[in-house]
């Protein structure tokens, strides 16, 4: 594990009291509000201090699973599935339509 200056420390350790019961945004009221810099905060959100994933793919992960257990569906987002999809652009919605996919008639319903 890597080790980490106090401020980014600070990131962690509210991130840890906090955990599962704040989204991103109340949590960065919640750093913003102890005085953190933005610099520090953005570097602790980033950093992957054990490979698993970032802080910031732990929080992603943490609200998909809140959500889907507020769904009624099984929990089953890890950090790690969060990085894997942020490195690798995931196959998320496209605006666009694929080449092969015919459009549907025009004209009234």
């Amino acid at each position: 594990m890597k080790s980490l200056c106090a401020d980014c420390g600070r990131v962690f350790s509210l991130y840890d009291q906090h955990k599962g019961d704040l989204g991103l945004s109340q949590l960065l009221d919640v750093f913003i509000a102890d005085g953190l810099p933005r610099a520090k905060i953005e570097a602790a959100l980033a950093s992957d201090l054990d490979g698993v994933g970032a802080l910031q793919d732990r929080i992603t992960a943490d609200m998909a699973n809140s959500l889907l257990e507020a769904m009624g569906l099984q929990r089953r987002h890890t950090p790690a599935d969060v990085k894997r999809l942020r490195e690798t652009g995931g196959s998320g919605a496209s605006t666009s339509r694929p080449s092969n996919d015919a459009a549907p008639p025009r004209g009234p319903r």
